[in-house]
């Protein structure tokens, strides 16, 4: 059997995905993208790009750090953002996951932080 997923290109979401209604996804992880944008990729292999409004929404809703954002559930819709001082469509997010508290923010941040070059990897010498 082959996976086909290798194939495909990568599909990222768009106004006309979620002008029907909206849609309710689960980040399973969040890379860096282009344009110096972040990038979600979801359960079901789809991306979405976040703009500032939206990346604004998750960091208040999930903290600073993005392994925070694993595991949340979110809605996509359909909404407007301002773009040159004029509102444009965009797909906007919405957390449905509960909001961390402010500890969990500060031990999520924490934990992302505690990553540093001292910890000794197979084939790497320490001296």
């Amino acid at each position: 059997m082959i996976d086909m997923r290798k194939y495909a290109s990568e599909n990222f979401i768009t106004v006309a995905d979620v002008r029907e209604g909206p849609l309710q996804m689960k980040i399973v992880d969040v890379r860096e993208g282009k344009f110096d944008k972040p990038n979600l990729v979801f359960e079901t292999s789809d991306i979405l790009s976040l703009n500032a409004t939206n990346r604004k929404t998750l960091v208040r809703a999930y903290g600073f750090t993005s392994n925070a954002w694993i595991s949340k559930e979110i809605e996509l819709f359909l909404g407007e953002v301002p773009v040159d001082n004029e509102p444009k469509e965009a797909v906007i997010v919405r957390p449905i996951s509960p909001p961390l508290t402010t500890a969990e923010k500060t031990a999520a941040a924490a934990s992302s932080s505690d990553m540093n070059d001292d910890i000794p990897f197979p084939g790497k010498t320490t001296r």
